[in-house]
């Protein structure tokens, strides 16, 4: 029996093999005109790993969503950053002509900004006027989470030479 495509991308996806790592899911067309481009940046492959704490993917929402939109290259393309529901990434919606090394480069710029995170206080817009729950964060294991997924990303070489060689420090 032929399956029929839904009308939400990620539930045409066989999550028992599904990946961590940064891939196009898919790309929509708004009144036959705008591209949005739907990225995965999957930090954990479904089934096989405890998903990402709440208060993990709390954190990473605040940071990503303020440090991409500073990047020179995709910053101005960025339509929404969102979490997976599952709680395994986050959804990146961008418009325009993005590239994954672009969002790779991004990725790795946050990073050497943001982190490492010593406080909540280095967390951006984590207070009762910007956030509806700012007592939801992690600052350690987002260090650890952040980290882990840029070394699915990066070599230990490729790493260095974008200045965020510290992702493979056992000490974060």
């Amino acid at each position: 029996m032929e399956s029929k495509k839904s009308v939400v991308s990620s539930f045409d996806v066989d999550h028992l093999t599904l990946r961590e790592g940064l891939y196009l899911r898919s790309v929509y067309t708004i009144n036959e005109q705008l591209a949005v481009h739907s990225w995965d940046l999957r930090f954990c492959a479904p089934m096989d790993h405890a998903p990402l704490d709440s208060g993990v993917v709390h954190t990473i929402e605040h940071l990503m969503a303020y440090y991409l939109r500073l990047d020179e290259h995709i910053g101005g393309s960025i339509v929404s950053l969102c979490p997976m529901g599952c709680k395994t990434g986050f959804y990146l919606s961008t418009m325009n002509d993005v590239t994954a090394e672009q969002i790779r480069a991004a990725l790795a710029g946050a990073y050497k900004k943001a982190f490492p995170l010593k406080s909540k206080e280095d967390i951006v817009g984590l207070n009762e006027v910007q956030c509806g729950n700012p007592g939801l964060f992690a600052v350690k294991s987002t260090n650890e989470a952040m980290a882990a997924y840029l070394r699915k990303l990066y070599t230990r070489e490729e790493a260095e030479c974008e200045g965020i060689g510290s992702i493979y420090n056992s000490e974060l």
